[in-house]
């Protein structure tokens, strides 16, 4: 069986001008990265969120990140980016709903 492939979860906030992607997670397979991505487009862990707050969210594979020369940066944030302990939770709360 191969393995699955692994996606990085980014996170866009409305509010931050230019709209600039933030790396959050990496995870194995897609059921796991929508899940992550659900997640984040929601209300977890945020206080207080309205229609123009909510988070937009997105999975990208790694080979993709790769063809765009970002994969080293989303590598950097996941390790030092200012969300990574909100993308930790995320996961753990996916990987939960998920039941693994």
């Amino acid at each position: 069986m191969a393995p699955e492939p692994t996606y990085y979860v980014q996170i866009s906030d409305p509010e931050e001008e230019p709209e600039r992607w933030h790396t959050v997670a990496r995870v194995e397979g897609r059921e796991l990265a929508d899940e992550v991505v659900r997640l984040a487009q929601g209300t977890y862990m945020r206080a207080t969120v309205t229609a123009e707050t909510r988070y937009r969210a997105r999975a990208l594979s790694r080979s993709h990140l790769r063809k765009e020369k970002r994969l080293a940066h989303a590598d950097w944030e996941l390790g030092m980016g200012e969300q990574r302990h909100y993308g930790r939770a995320l996961v753990e709360r996916a990987r939960e709903h998920l039941g693994r």
